[in-house]
């Protein structure tokens, strides 16, 4: 066995396809230990590179911190529930799952669920089988006609409102970030008044993840507000519906029937407010079965797999739930503008230090085509924002803060973080970056030129150009004649060139700022010199050096 072998540990049943792939990796030892317990894993968890789970595996801190040289954390499956995502980012622990390998499995299963409620088709097969022949006691409805809401617009809710168009129905989506523009495109409706659309809708089906903004978000109000006679459908996760403010809405007739497929603690027990027996009529209950189909459990198998030995092997890889961006995805153009967004960080980084406070918030206007894509997701911040946090944050923290933790040490900080997007003006793409202290503010302006030279182009009131690149000095100085001679004289005493050179002046104020790119070191003595001898309210030096891409 060679030491060169990545190690990967299986504590989970997993598909046939996926244990194949992992066969035939020449450079993969696997372990398969399906049914290991929780304190077997945490005394051997240490010794493996990746671990490959389903969600019966808890990744929690206490496996995490066991997990000394764990790299990657793989889930054959769409939840991640059972891992502790920001305790993984924070050891550089990526986490991958498999959301595309089960989508039309879940969709299906809802469209399943949804013909069974409104067909009575589970009680009408109890009956029959109870050797009874109630036809009349069995009338249900159809779905041509009727009005569905999907909540959470994401691969299986869009697939489930395509099915649902082609029985006929009127699809109205509910998702704060999925734009308009798409969602016509899909020949739905968006609304943003969830109580509004429920008041209206014959059917509501669940898509979304739980997270605490969508936990309970069906909850006794919600229910109160959906329209009297309705029906209410939840294959997304437990913990989304109130089930015991359900099973009395099923009670008091304002809901007609509900399908679900998950619940809050599953296997749920026999005191879950869903499985009373005198709602049974109206439910449709299934034990997660959403991704239990031949196909799906193939291909979330083959998904996390390949990619979890990409991410191993350093190529590119996909569905990293706790990268902010994927890299990979982006074109030459908008990858340059994260490389200057990153410079632009540390550049505010250190104009903040001058002042000798904390950053409080860091504010990002995006203009131009090039960075406001509409397919980047609407509940993250696009790449540009999370690499001037990145930078930002670099300064204090070292250049090993990577994207995954950047937006987690700036939230421990308190560190606000904001984004907007705005109309290109001057120029065609420009980042204007703010960040804002107790006592004062700091904000740089970057673009792009088409032949893809960086360029900051403002700090603060002072409109500048220069390249942010190698070692730099900056300072404000009083504009006043033989200033940058006395600079000059200063820093070719101590062997320091001089070899680019900018200067940012403003009417009405006999204040200007300098940008000088350096060839050299300058040692603290000497900034505290040319501070006291150069005529300069204050100077810094920036190592703009490389173009990390951690």
């Amino acid at each position: 066995m060679s030491d060169k072998k990545f190690k990967i540990i299986i504590p989970e049943a997993l598909g046939d396809e996926g244990l194949r792939i992992l066969k035939e990796a020449p450079d993969v030892e696997t372990d398969v230990k399906v049914g290991i317990t929780k304190p077997e894993l945490l005394k051997i968890i240490g010794h493996y590179d990746a671990i490959i789970t389903r969600s019966g595996t808890a990744m929690d801190r206490e496996a995490i911190e066991a997990s000394k040289r764990l790299k990657v954390i793989a889930r054959a499956g769409v939840g991640v529930d059972n891992v502790d995502i920001q305790e993984a980012s924070r050891h550089g622990i990526v986490v991958i799952n498999a959301p595309t390998g089960n989508t039309l499995a879940a969709a299906e299963q809802t469209m399943a669920l949804m013909l069974a409620m409104m067909r009575h088709t589970a009680q009408a097969y109890a009956s029959l089988m109870r050797g009874e022949w109630d036809r009349k006691r069995f009338t249900g409805h159809q779905l041509n006609g009727k009005k569905i809401l999907i909540v959470g617009l994401g691969r299986i809710g869009t697939q489930v409102g395509i099915r649902c168009r082609a029985f006929g129905m009127e699809v109205i989506g509910y998702d704060p970030y999925v734009p308009e523009k798409k969602v016509a495109e899909l020949g739905f409706q968006k609304t943003t008044d969830l109580a509004g659309a429920l008041s209206l809708v014959d059917i509501v089906t669940i898509h979304v993840p739980i997270t605490n903004e969508t936990h309970c978000v069906i909850n006794e109000k919600m229910l109160r507000a959906m329209k009297k006679g309705s029906y209410l459908i939840n294959c997304a996760r437990g913990g989304i519906v109130d089930e015991a403010a359900c099973a009395q809405a099923l009670r008091d007739g304002r809901l007609a029937g509900a399908a679900f497929d998950v619940f809050s603690q599953e296997p749920p027990t026999a005191e879950n407010p869903l499985l009373a027996s005198d709602i049974a009529d109206k439910m449709v209950l299934a034990p997660h079965l959403g991704a239990t189909t031949v196909e799906a459990q193939t291909e979330v198998a083959r998904i996390a797999v390949t990619n979890a030995l990409a991410a191993l092997r350093g190529e590119q890889y996909d569905h990293a739930v706790n990268l902010p961006f994927m890299e990979q995805h982006l074109g030459d153009m908008q990858k340059n503008f994260v490389r200057l967004a990153r410079k632009m960080g540390i550049l505010a980084a250190k104009l903040i230090e001058n002042e000798g406070d904390p950053a409080l918030k860091v504010r990002v206007m995006l203009r131009g085509e090039a960075l406001n894509d509409e397919d980047a997701p609407g509940n993250r911040n696009r790449p540009y924002t999370i690499a001037v946090i990145k930078g930002l944050l670099e300064v204090a923290h070292g250049p090993e803060t990577n994207y995954m933790i950047a937006p987690i040490l700036a939230a421990e900080r308190g560190i606000a973080v904001e984004e907007s997007f705005g109309e290109s003006k001057t120029y065609h793409n420009l980042i204007e970056v703010t960040v804002e202290t107790q006592n004062s503010s700091q904000t740089i302006f970057g673009t792009i030129t088409e032949e893809g030279r960086q360029h900051i182009v403002r700090v603060n009131d002072y409109w500048i150009d220069f390249n942010p690149h190698g070692q730099l000095l900056i300072f404000q100085n009083h504009d006043r004649p033989g200033v940058i001679g006395k600079v000059g004289n200063l820093l070719g005493a101590s062997s320091v060139n001089i070899a680019n050179f900018s200067l940012g002046r403003k009417e009405s104020s006999g204040l200007a700022l300098a940008v000088m790119e350096i060839d050299g070191v300058i040692s603290p003595e000497l900034l505290s010199s040319m501070e006291r001898d150069g005529d300069m309210l204050w100077a810094t030096t920036v190592k703009l050096n490389g173009d990390s891409q951690a």
